[in-house]
Order: C-alpha cells, then sequence, then structure tokens
C-alpha cells in the first residue's frame, strides 16, 4: 500500500507541471510602423516662350501659368496647366504712298572785300553773303538772299604819356648799384624815395621841384627845377645846371 500512494504524487506531481497550469504571455506584440504621408505643397509657376507661328500669327509670346508637380523649377510634360495666355503680335499696317521728292538745296557763298574807308576808318573788312544757286562755291552778285557784314579795324593805341625816354644818373656813375632816374616824355622824373638817408619807407615816386640826395653812399646831391613859363625842366648838381628837357603837354 504505501508504495502506490508514492506513485499517485508521482504522476500527479508530473500531471500538474505538465498541462493544468493556465500559460500567461506577458511579452508586448510590437505594431506595424506607420509613415505619415505630408501634404505636398505645389508652386505655382509661370513659363515664357516665344508663340509658334500656329498660336500667333505675327509672332508674339505664350505665358503658361502651372503647377510645378515635380519642384524642378522647370515647365515639364508632367507639371499641371492652370492658364495659358497668348500675347500675340498685331498684323502690320498698310505701306503709305510715296511721298513726293523734294528739290535739292543750295548752299552759301562768300566773298570778302576791303570795307569801306567812310565805314571802317582804320581797314577793315566785309563779308559778302548769297545763295549759291549753282552749288559752285562762287560768290554772284545777281544771286538772290544778298546779305552783309563789315568788320572794322581797332583804333591805333595812343602812346602812353608816361613812356620813359631817357635815364638820368645824378652826380655821374661814379659807385656800384648806382641809382637811375627816369626822365619821362611828359616832363616828369620817376626816381625812388626814402624816408632817411638809411633807406626807411624806400618806395618809386615822381620827384617833384626841390633838393635830393642820392642813397646810394656816393654823397650825390641834385636838384629839380621848372622854368617859369612852365615849358622846361631841369636837373642841377655840383652847383650848376646839368641837363634841361621840354616838358610835353
Amino acid at each position: 500500500m504505501p508504495s502506490i500512494l508514492v506513485s499517485s504524487l508521482l504522476v500527479l506531481s508530473v500531471f500538474l507541471s505538465l498541462g493544468c497550469t493556465d500559460m500567461i504571455d506577458n511579452s508586448t506584440t510590437a505594431k506595424p510602423a506607420v509613415q505619415k504621408i505630408q501634404d505636398v505643397q505645389l508652386s505655382q509657376s509661370v513659363d515664357v516662350r516665344v508663340a509658334s507661328i500656329d498660336e500667333c500669327v505675327s509672332g508674339g509670346i505664350i505665358y503658361t501659368i502651372y503647377l510645378d508637380t515635380n519642384l524642378n523649377s522647370s515647365f515639364d510634360e508632367e507639371d499641371t496647366i492652370v492658364k495659358k495666355y497668348p500675347v500675340c503680335n498685331g498684323s502690320s499696317g498698310a505701306d503709305g504712298k510715296d511721298g513726293t521728292n523734294g528739290h535739292d538745296g543750295n548752299g552759301v557763298a562768300f566773298n570778302v572785300v576791303a570795307a569801306d574807308m567812310s565805314s571802317c576808318p582804320n581797314g577793315g573788312s566785309t563779308v559778302l553773303m548769297a545763295t549759291d544757286m549753282g552749288n559752285t562755291g562762287i560768290y554772284d552778285i545777281t544771286a538772290p538772299n544778298q546779305q552783309s557784314m563789315t568788320i572794322c579795324n581797332g583804333l591805333n593805341a595812343q602812346v602812353p604819356s608816361y613812356t620813359p625816354v631817357e635815364p638820368i644818373t645824378a652826380c655821374g656813375d661814379t659807385v656800384a648799384y648806382k641809382e637811375v632816374l627816369l626822365r619821362l616824355s611828359n616832363g616828369q622824373v620817376l626816381g625812388s624815395v626814402s624816408n632817411d638817408i638809411g633807406g626807411t619807407m624806400t618806395r618809386l615816386a615822381f620827384l617833384p621841384d626841390g633838393n635830393f640826395m642820392n642813397t646810394d653812399n656816393s654823397g650825390c646831391n641834385f636838384s629839380l627845377s621848372t622854368s617859369a613859363d612852365g615849358n622846361t625842366r631841369s636837373i642841377s648838381w655840383s652847383g650848376s645846371v646839368q641837363k634841361s628837357w621840354s616838358i610835353g603837354h
């Protein structure tokens, strides 16, 4: 009896371990990946090309608005056309009538002659002008549209009243860098004048009648005087008149 009990317990133990226990699968089954498809943003573009003769008889341009399906920035066969706009040139207008031929024009002929003395006392030139009817370049006094223009020479300039006519070296040329006076045609004498023997405030001036002393270290004293009738002027040194000249008025 005891052996049977042992066998029964053994069979029961094997049975429980093999078939009587519920099997629970705790593993999580992965769901298949789902790819989300984004909405595609189609680009609307414009294609410009020259129209064919069938599209525009006189030529023109075709503007095509399309959806750029493949986003390659160019108009392809697979792209969707939204609208097509042909812009055609207008037909050429009828030729106008030929105008009447114009007449050949004429130039101007010139001739230059001496001006009349009554018009130009100092001489001058008169330019004669007229239509050059034969386009020969030669002036004809009988041609139409005669015109003239006179150009006179200017008056001769007068001699300035203060033209130097003679240098005067008072007391003679006795030292280096001797002071020189200039006698003018109107009788005046031009020289350098200083305030003192040291040469203070030296400047050019017209010398009046009176006594003067050179500042060139020559020790020269001279004087200028005018005759009572006002027609002659003189310069004196060493106690006597050395030079006289007429005064031009």
